[in-house]
């Protein structure tokens, strides 16, 4: 019973979240495995957040698990939020340091919206495209540009990867420092996503068991 009340829940709420899928396309919806890093640095060492918590959305043309050379805009929106507080960075004092720059309980979620794009090449099953969309963090917009490259599996699905650099002062975050100014952590950030992805009802009954 529990299971079930979990499975009705995690639809509702992706539904709700969604909005309205795009007119002509097939949706595709996270798999398990999924995964988005942060990737940052202070003058004393390296460090990596991780979440597989990712609600994303992709809109593609309904020819996307034919020929993609004949498809000349496989992708018609994108949807990403990612909840703050899911990040992990190995450490509780580093995760509790980040949600409070990241003002967590104000801000809870970090969105991606794509506005637009351009395939720079691809074969019959694979393409990578220039992207542009705006990225939400700490209620502040930023129009980011990123290069993607996506690729066909079996039965419908599909994969996405990607990086991008980004700065916490684009988005009027001081970078901080800790342990009385010894440690400070770089304005600079890699942000990374490995995606996969397939038909929307099967992903939902696949995550939904998986938790």
């Amino acid at each position: 019973m529990k299971k079930i009340l979990l499975t009705v829940s995690v639809l509702m709420a992706a539904a709700t979240t969604a909005g309205a899928q795009s007119a002509g396309a097939v949706r595709l919806r996270l798999e398990p495995g999924s995964v988005l890093s942060i990737d940052g640095t202070t003058n004393v060492h390296d460090f990596q957040c991780k979440t597989d918590k990712i609600n994303a959305y992709v809109d593609v043309d309904p020819g996307y698990t034919k020929d993609l050379n004949k498809v000349s805009r496989p992708i018609v929106s994108v949807v990403v939020n990612i909840p703050v507080k899911s990040l992990d960075c190995g450490k509780k004092a580093m995760n509790e340091n980040m949600y409070k720059v990241l003002n967590a309980d104000k801000h809870q979620i970090i969105k991606y919206t794509l506005s637009g794009y351009d395939v720079l090449d691809g074969t019959a099953t694979a393409f990578a495209a220039k992207t542009t969309g705006t990225l939400s963090i700490v209620g502040k917009d930023k129009l980011v540009g990123m290069k993607v490259d996506a690729a066909q599996l079996n039965e419908g699905k599909a994969t996405a990867q990607g990086e991008q650099t980004i700065l916490l002062t684009d988005f009027g975050i001081k970078p901080p420092s800790y342990m009385f100014g010894t440690m400070k952590v770089g304005n600079e950030f890699k942000v990374k996503f490995n995606l996969k992805l397939g038909p929307e009802m099967i992903a939902q009954i696949a995550g939904a068991t998986q938790r």
